[in-house]
């Protein structure tokens, strides 16, 4: 299994469970699931429950949500959802990744081309329609400011509306279990 952490808070943000494609060399689009479930339980992507599983006679609390938020127990950031805020926020993510990608070693080249996807990515992101609908989460741990924000939007996939958290690849380490 591959996990998805973030580059600056080292908080996990996905994992190769779930669907996922690279979109102009800079986004990862995961496609998720709205679900119901126990609370705290984790549910892998074609996994089955147990048969052996058996009912206590408790009640037990229930949680729903989008899969990925709720396995990688992201916090919701409603604040993003002011596009002000959001821009500021990109703006200073896009100088911290740059900084790094330049540390790291990266090519001029290489980081002009990742600063025009992104623009075109942020671009997109910032059209009225699209933006009010999107939603931000951060990862669980205490320097998740430090990180991204995964940005969810719902999509119509095969007759269905799902979930579609994106990532931005460069702000992420990939991580074989």
């Amino acid at each position: 299994m591959i996990i998805y952490r973030d580059l600056f808070s080292g908080d996990e943000l996905c994992s190769d469970t779930f669907p996922m494609k690279l979109v102009n060399d800079v986004v990862f689009e995961f496609t998720g699931k709205h679900v119901v479930r126990k609370l705290g339980e984790v549910t892998l992507e074609g996994a089955n429950p147990s048969a052996e599983e058996f009912d206590e006679g408790t009640e037990e609390q229930m949680e729903s949500g989008i899969d990925i938020v709720l396995n990688h127990q992201l916090m919701e950031m409603p604040m993003y959802q002011d596009i002000k805020i959001f821009k500021d926020w990109i703006k200073e993510y896009m100088k911290k990744l740059v900084e790094k990608m330049k540390s790291d070693g990266e090519s001029e080249e290489s980081i002009s081309k990742f600063k025009k996807n992104m623009q075109e990515y942020v671009t997109s992101l910032l059209k009225k329609d699209r933006f009010k609908e999107l939603q931000f989460f951060s990862g669980p741990g205490e320097n998740a400011a430090e990180g991204q924000l995964a940005i969810v939007e719902y999509r119509q996939v095969s007759d269905t509306e799902q979930p579609i958290v994106m990532l931005i690849k460069q702000g992420l380490v990939v991580e074989k279990c």
